[in-house]
């Protein structure tokens, strides 16, 4: 498939390239660092239409006076309209455009940058790959939205899988996007997908990859490479919503999820609850403290942490707990080799698989590396 708007937007990085030649490009970067320890990069039979939750910006063309939906051209905050981008979610492209459409009959303006007037700044929307429901968010600069109640009603009339609409007031200037400034106006607070057979509930802020055909993938292999007996005592570090240990707790003795983040704690909770499981318990707050604590052990440690990579501390504090396996899920790695530098002090690597999460659009691989404790350190 070929790209309508390559020479404009910004968003895809390998989009000129064929597939495989960009798998070849990750595979050559992997092996560059960890040399024969990179597996083949696991990619994607069909790498397109994959991400779940997609954000258009959305701008006012005074010269054709028309409402512009896309993405911004490289290096800029220009809006180039796109009417079907080659790796975004399908539904969710129709539904964004279906609200753009909408716009001028409400009298609701979209954002000006320039004059900083208007309303309506961003359309982002979160869906369920196993459902196929869909979380809409409004990001507006204003509270006031003429004709608000008829956007909902036309929406949820013509898009059935739509279960939650949320407003969220943006005032910044910056590029986030959402804030915690998130008001539900219509339907449910959360949407669910379902992960190797689990559950889990998904706020507009909750963490959650992308692209989850591939994230079944990462999980999969993370959960193999612990090579669980049933006995074992797991650590989730850099836990999110729970979703690594949830998916292990099958076959692991107990799970301690740990995340800094209150929000992600409370979904974390939930979703072990909503799945039935009864050997888990989660902790607000850091896990090179956590680590230190009398009483805290574990056979196994997950880990994923953000693309910045583990802490000093964090890796000092682990070294010290000394579990039997480590599993290191990593979004960056550059820095995951930096943290193996340390960690091979006392561990040995076993396997690490790179796994294609955002085909096209980014030369960044998710990675998934096993360690095993040395229990003779020389």
């Amino acid at each position: 498939m070929k790209c309508s708007y390559e020479k404009n937007c910004g968003s895809c990085d390998c989009i000129r390239m064929e597939y495989q030649a960009t798998l070849d490009l990750k595979q050559k970067r992997m092996e560059n660092l960890f040399g024969r320890d990179a597996l083949p990069v696991n990619g994607m039979n069909f790498p397109y239409y994959y991400r779940y939750k997609v954000t258009y910006a959305l701008s006012y063309d005074y010269e054709n006076r028309r409402i512009v939906c896309g993405k911004y051209k490289k290096g800029s905050h220009e809006v180039v309209s796109m009417d079907d981008c080659l790796i975004e979610s399908r539904d969710a492209q129709k539904l964004v455009h279906f609200i753009a459409e909408l716009l001028p009959q409400l009298k609701i303006k979209v954002y000006d940058e320039d004059t900083q007037t208007g309303s309506l700044r961003y359309i982002f929307i979160r869906q369920s790959f196993a459902t196929g429901d869909m979380m809409l968010v409004l990001v507006s600069a204003d509270s006031f939205l003429p004709g608000k109640n008829h956007l909902i009603e036309e929406i949820t009339k013509n898009f059935p899988k739509v279960k939650s609409i949320y407003l969220d007031i943006n005032k910044r200037t910056d590029s986030l996007v959402l804030t915690d400034e998130l008001t539900l106006l219509w339907g449910e607070k959360y949407i669910t997908d379902k992960v190797m057979g689990k559950k889990f509930r998904l706020s507009p802020l909750s963490f959650y990859q992308v692209n989850p055909q591939q994230m079944k993938k990462l999980y999969q292999t993370a959960v193999e490479f612990a090579d669980l007996s049933g006995t074992e005592k797991i650590i989730d570090a850099y836990c999110g919503i729970g979703t690594i240990g949830i998916c292990a707790s099958d076959k692991a003795s107990s799970v301690l999820g740990i995340e800094n983040n209150e929000s992600a704690v409370k979904d974390a909770v939930f979703n072990a609850k909503a799945n039935g499981v009864k050997n888990a318990r989660y902790i607000c707050g850091d896990a090179a403290e956590i680590f230190s604590e009398k009483g805290i052990e574990a056979d196994v440690v997950f880990m994923d942490p953000p693309r910045a990579g583990a802490s000093k501390e964090f890796l000092k504090s682990l070294l010290k707990l000394y579990p039997s396996k480590i599993v290191y899920i990593s979004c960056n790695p550059e820095t995951l080799s930096r943290d193996l530098e340390t960690l091979r002090r006392r561990y040995s690597v076993k396997k690490i698989q790179p796994v294609d999460m955002f085909p096209f659009a980014s030369e960044h691989i998710e990675t998934v590396c096993s360690l095993v404790r040395r229990d003779k350190i020389y």
